[in-house]
């Protein structure tokens, strides 16, 4: 069994040939003379649901599974216009989406992918549109605001079937409480709503119209507007404000009336006004001001004491972070220190560890704005520039050299990479080649098949390794290298940036963490080059 187990890394040793990630490629042309705009990307079960506009039909509901031929519309919902399908919600029995057949208005309906798995679930508002939103599906059911015609804005649920969708309460009656940011928290279902007798402030439900009811009266003299409803840890976390002429502060709830508290008045002469909410492993990030440092990122255990500024990164007018978003335990965001522009910037939570991961428009202040952060295989993606490149998309591994352009997709201006969204172990998302408009693209594990000859001045010693892995080129490029490392599997494993300072190519390499087995290394020049070698990991 040994014996054999080594053959076989010898053969794929010195095998010709390697896995390579791919680069990003053009999935479809759905609209032939001007851009589908693909939006709304969702997964659902492996599959890829999204609104997309191919000229004959308008903006209608899509499918893909990566392929061309498996990408194509799933029903024309609306013959005479646009569907305008949105608020892509995957659930249980298929995707709930709101959508307009041209005849019942927006209403919900519901898809398993198929033509005949498209329908109306339910005509709730027959003489007009009952314009559900902030669909969310919650312990097999699917709960939204919509409007009847009658009610007004309330509370509805359903299982998918005609006979199953109906209205939770009518908080307000003959105004509509107009629910808004539906969250679910230990099982229940959270939202802001308004009543006649305390204005807008934070409700519960179970489902039915008994389990229905307020949580608590924040602001008796008026409306708390809680907003920004996140669950972190033990709680659940909003914004809200206690009073007129009061700052909108951090709150926290655990479901109950009395616990339902003011966790911290960070500005207490305005507003901290705390945005992004975020759950990173327990700990809630946001950003906000406290009056003096402008904004900042800010982060809370749900005490007073624990809900402290991370880090002051820019002392003269605030950093304002944004895109805040949670990667392999880390909070990554843009942000801008006074010295560089808005750039990408990560955080552990403590001061000594949040800092800039790279400065990708070193062009004075000029802005990379990273956004669309994404986590796929191991990397987090998103859209960025350098400056020469427009926006492109980018990825890193949380490191300098790491932090690479994946492709130069519109050579001649932006692509404007957007809505990325993974399915099926597929990066998906909406790009401009400069070619065919705003379409579908994507990002697979794989490529296919790159050749390479043994005697490429590539060499990398020792080989087998166990810790340190040593690559030089006895050509110099001259210009920027790409160096990648790809398990049997074709999945980076490691992603790094080097600038060759001699006449040749040297760099180092802890391998020691890697599993046994066998890697392809790569490098790649500006100009798109390739060379690279196998390597057996004991």
């Amino acid at each position: 069994m040994k014996k054999s187990f080594i053959q076989s890394l010898l053969v794929l040793v010195f095998f010709p040939c390697f896995m390579y990630t791919q680069t990003p490629v053009l999935v479809k042309n759905i609209h032939p003379t001007g851009g589908a705009e693909p939006e709304e990307l969702t997964d659902w079960n492996g599959v890829l649901l999204f609104r997309a506009n191919d000229l004959a039909h308008g903006y209608e509901l899509w499918r893909s599974d990566g392929s061309t031929e498996g990408t194509q519309m799933v029903l024309d919902i609306n013959p005479d216009g646009s569907s305008d399908p949105s608020w892509l919600t995957p659930a249980g029995p298929g995707l709930f989406f709101m959508a307009n057949d041209g005849n019942a208005g927006n209403e919900i309906w519901i898809t398993d992918g198929t033509d005949e798995g498209t329908y109306l679930v339910s005509d709730i508002h027959p003489e007009g549109s009952s314009d559900p939103e902030y669909l969310i599906w919650m312990g097999g059911m699917l709960y939204f605001a919509a409007n009847d015609g009658q009610n007004g804005i309330e509370l509805w649920t359903s299982d998918g079937t005609l006979s199953g969708t109906g209205m939770v309460l009518d908080i307000l009656p003959g105004g509509g409480s107009a629910p808004r940011f539906l969250t679910e928290y230990n099982g229940m279902l959270y939202f802001s709503a308004e009543d006649v007798s305390h204005g807008r402030e934070l409700w519960r439900s179970d489902g039915t119209s008994e389990g229905t009811q307020m949580v608590a009266d924040i602001n008796p003299a008026g409306s708390s507007e809680p907003q920004q409803l996140t669950v972190s840890g033990d709680f659940l976390y909003f914004q809200a404000k206690t009073a007129p002429g009061a700052g909108i502060e951090l709150w926290k709830s655990d479901g109950t009336a009395e616990g339902t508290q003011l966790v911290k008045d960070i500005n207490p002469n305005g507003n901290s006004d705390p945005q992004e909410l975020t759950d990173v492993e327990g700990t809630l990030f946001f950003n906000a001001t406290d009056g003096v440092s402008g904004v900042e990122l800010w982060k809370s255990d749900g005490t007073e004491t624990g809900t402290v500024m991370v880090r002051n990164i820019n002392e003269a007018i605030g950093s304002n972070p944004e895109h805040l978003t949670a990667f392999n335990g880390t909070l990554f965001f843009s942000a801008t220190d006074g010295l560089t522009g808005h750039e990408l910037w990560k955080s552990d939570g403590t001061e000594a560890g949040t800092v800039l991961v790279k400065d990708i428009n070193p062009q004075g202040s000029s802005n990379s704005a990273p956004n669309y952060l994404t986590g796929f295989n191991d990397r987090l993606f998103f859209q960025s520039t350098d400056g020469p490149h427009g926006k492109e998309l980018w990825m890193t591994d949380g490191t300098t050299q790491g932090t690479l352009m994946v492709a130069d997709i519109n050579p001649v201006g932006s692509c404007d990479p957007s809505f990325l969204t993974v399915s099926n172990d597929i990066l998906f998302f909406q790009a401009n080649d400069g070619v065919t408009g705003h379409e579908l693209w994507k990002l697979d594990v794989f490529t296919g098949v790159f050749s390479f000859a043994d005697n490429e001045p590539l060499t990398l010693y020792p080989n087998p390794v166990s810790d340190k892995l040593v690559a030089k080129n006895k050509t110099y490029f001259g210009e920027i290298m790409q160096v990648k490392i790809f398990d049997a599997m074709g999945r980076m494993v490691l992603a790094k940036e080097i600038i060759p300072t001699g006449g040749e190519f040297w760099a180092e390499f802890d391998v020691a963490g890697f599993p046994s087995g066998v890697y392809s290394f790569v490098l790649v020049n500006e100009k798109g080059a390739v060379t690279g070698k196998k390597f057996i990991k004991h």
